[in-house]
């Protein structure tokens, strides 16, 4: 038997959402222009509704259940539908919009994607917030979760029910300090092999460099394990040791630093970086619009 509508509040649906969104009964309450013990009553009409509790409370905030996530996924492009059909006049507007966008990333993203995109962004949204947020091994569940709109990396986490774009191929260079006694101009496999390197930590998972780097006669020296690569590189500046690193960012800083960015000593598969969203954010016209910008600032790179 299907079920009846006229027996849900479908009022109830934009509170779901929002509290999904925001992660925090308060916060949820706000975004709606709702009090709290009206959101928290509406709370309860849901967990009725649909016979699950949807939402247990942590220190991080409210933790949705397996069919909150679910029922988000189902229901999120829906209600943008919706809200489209009802309102147009509601639409996303760069100009006028003070959303607040999460990004999961590394500093690599901070230190060389972060200045061309806040430029571009603010020529078209004065209001629009962004806020970067540390990558770690629960980027997937931070994208279903909506604790984050998109993540932009190397690694990507073992889940096809996210959606992703390669933005762009990064190619691997060798970084070391101007003035080092050995290494002038060239790396050669024998000086890269012989030196001490600057490493960031393992992320357990395996980029085109690993695989050389797990080749027979390829070990290298690590002399210190730093956990962002502004310290590889600071590190690299101030000692002999040298570092792999990402070629715009090396070429970015090289100057500042007074490092020299030398090819690899062999050659080495581009390393493709990812943005990866849900899907349930896929037809949102905002997120559509901030996966935009974002890939026109890493275009012209």
């Amino acid at each position: 038997m299907k079920l009846n509508l006229r027996s849900i509040d479908l009022n109830l649906l934009p509170v779901f959402a929002a509290i999904m969104d925001a992660g925090q009964l308060s916060r949820a309450a706000e975004q709606l222009g709702m009090s709290q013990p009206a959101i928290s009553a509406a709370l309860q009409r849901l967990r009725h509704t649909f016979a699950d509790e949807l939402f247990v409370r942590t220190r991080q905030g409210m933790e949705p259940t397996p069919r909150a996530r679910e029922l988000h996924e189902q229901l999120a492009p829906q209600l943008n539908a919706l809200r489209e059909a009802l309102d147009p006049g509601n639409r996303f507007d760069p100009a006028t919009s003070q959303r607040h966008f999460r990004i999961i990333s590394v500093d690599y993203f901070e230190m060389v994607v972060l200045p061309p995109l806040l430029a571009r962004i603010r020529q078209q949204a004065p209001d629009v917030l962004l806020e970067i947020v540390p990558s770690g091994d629960t980027m997937a569940d931070d994208l279903h979760k909506a604790r984050a709109d998109i993540a932009v990396d190397a690694f990507i986490p073992d889940d096809d029910r996210l959606m992703r774009e390669v933005l762009l191929d990064e190619e691997l260079m060798v970084v070391a300090r101007q003035g080092h006694p050995t290494i002038k101009g060239r790396c050669s496999k024998a000086q890269f092999l012989k030196a001490e390197h600057v490493v960031l930590p393992d992320r357990n998972r395996r980029l085109p460099l690993d695989q050389i780097l797990d080749s027979p006669g390829w070990q290298r020296r690590t002399g210190a394990r730093v956990t962002h690569f502004v310290s590889m590189l600071a590190a690299t500046a101030g000692s002999d040791m040298i570092a792999t690193a990402p070629r715009r960012l090396a070429e970015q800083y090289a100057g500042a630093l007074q490092v020299q960015v030398l090819p690899f000593p062999v050659a080495v598969p581009p390393v493709p970086i990812y943005q990866l969203w849900s899907p349930a954010l896929d037809q949102d016209p905002a997120h559509q619009w901030l996966r935009e910008q974002l890939s026109a600032t890493l275009k012209a790179l």
